[in-house]
């Protein structure tokens, strides 16, 4: 039973080897607070969970299990909030909100995320917390929140943006003014996303859109797929809320929030990044828990038996895409190779590493000051592997003189014995 908990199950993505971001995390969060700030300034990502991950450690150490503790924290949070949601705001009975809690709790997305060390969950969290407080007028819990997401991923910016519009009240712009000195200080840093990883997205692929979103699918969608034609169910069960809100007039600005919150903002940085591409699924978890609460939202004036369908169809999609999610996501297991090497190596011996993306899950199994990049041009890294992390003084252009030995890991994670004589 526990081997097919940690095998089979979404437990194992807690006890699986750490990638590339995650492995990044880390070796920014262990650098000291000042450090962090001067480092996110240049890379994607502002420093905020970095910081939470950083004093993380200092008290609960680094394992892999450890360090994704603080994202599965942040989603029992980010379930506490989505249950105040709809008992509170949605004013769903208390019963049958556990019910659609159960949603929450299988979702793909929000599973997966919960799991990893990075600041996904936890911006979700902030998300859904800054409109909980923004639909309750909790002030306190709403600077927190908001100026919290804004410190922890950029496209809080649209979240921000969407209560403005609505509200265009002081709280936002205190928001604003409490985010304005990073905004300041990455101007003169020269931030910048020119050289970044993503590639422009097709019209055509806005038709699996909203599966996306709501499973973190992050591989290309035929348009004939049943992925595309999960996708047009959710858009057509998000559409039809507009027809039910303006027909009932009741509980209108509540909707008019979600659906610029789940559907408006997605099919807008879509259109964008047919351009300038900046949509990538994980980046919308801002969008996938808004996008979950407004499928329940508007399923609520669905009558008794489509209420039931609808919901059982919802949890076998999410139970099905795990069982496809769970053995394609698996991460190559590094760590195994690099045990075998450390029992071999000497105390002055190196490793050199040959693909960049290899690196920094290295640094975290090796002691990092013994890891370097094989004979790799410093000036063609791209920016959006991390290259902050990457001095000029940890490529290797020759091999050691033995007796010191050079351990090349190779891309499919052999490796050889070299040095020179």
């Amino acid at each position: 039973m526990i081997d097919w908990l940690f095998s089979k199950s979404p437990l194992l993505f807690l006890v699986q080897p750490l990638w590339r971001d995650e492995a990044f995390s880390y070796l920014i969060s262990k650098k000291k607070p000042l450090e962090i700030i001067n480092l996110t300034a240049m890379d994607f990502n502002p420093p905020l969970y970095y910081l939470v991950l950083h004093f993380w450690m200092k008290i609960f150490g680094s394992s892999e299990i450890t360090m994704r503790l603080v994202s599965l924290i942040f989603f029992w949070l980010t379930a506490y909030l989505f249950l105040l949601f709809l008992t509170n705001i949605f004013q769903i009975k208390i019963s049958k909100s556990f019910l659609y809690l159960l949603l929450f709790f299988t979702n793909p997305i929000f599973v997966y995320y919960a799991f990893e060390a990075r600041g996904y969950t936890m911006f979700g969290f902030f998300t859904l917390l800054s409109f909980y407080s923004f639909f309750t007028k909790k002030d306190l819990w709403y600077f927190l929140a908001t100026i919290g997401g804004l410190y922890t991923h950029y496209f809080m910016i649209f979240v921000w943006l969407i209560q403005f519009l609505i509200a265009r009240s002081r709280r936002q712009m205190i928001c604003f003014l409490a985010f304005l000195p990073w905004l300041v200080f990455l101007f003169f840093k020269g931030f910048s996303i020119e050289s970044f990883w993503l590639a422009p997205v097709k019209l055509e692929e806005i038709t699996g859109l909203f599966a996306k979103i709501y499973l973190g699918h992050e591989k290309k969608i035929d348009l004939f797929s049943p992925i595309s034609y999960f996708s047009l169910v959710i858009s057509f069960v998000i559409l039809s809320g507009l027809f039910l809100r303006f027909k009932r007039r009741t509980n209108k600005k509540i909707f008019l929030i979600l659906f610029l919150w789940s559907f408006v903002l997605p099919v807008i940085i879509f259109l964008v990044s047919v351009i300038k591409p900046i949509f990538f699924p994980r980046y919308l978890i801002f969008a996938s828990v808004g996008l979950l609460l407004t499928l329940v939202f508007v399923v609520e004036n669905y009558p008794m038996i489509m209420k039931i369908a609808i919901f059982i169809f919802l949890l076998l999609v999410n139970i099905i895409y795990h069982q496809v999610q769970i053995p394609q996501r698996q991460k190559a297991d590094l760590r195994i190779t690099i045990r075998i090497i450390k029992k071999v190596m000497n105390s002055k011996d190196y490793l050199y590493v040959k693909n960049i993306l290899d690196f920094f899950v290295a640094q975290y199994y090796l002691d990092e000051k013994r890891v370097y990049l094989w004979q790799v041009n410093y000036d063609q890294i791209p920016h959006f592997v991390g290259k902050v992390l990457i001095p000029k003084e940890k490529i290797a252009k020759n091999l050691p003189y033995y007796p010191r030995r050079a351990f090349i890991l190779d891309d499919n994670q052999d490796f050889s014995i070299q040095s020179i004589k």
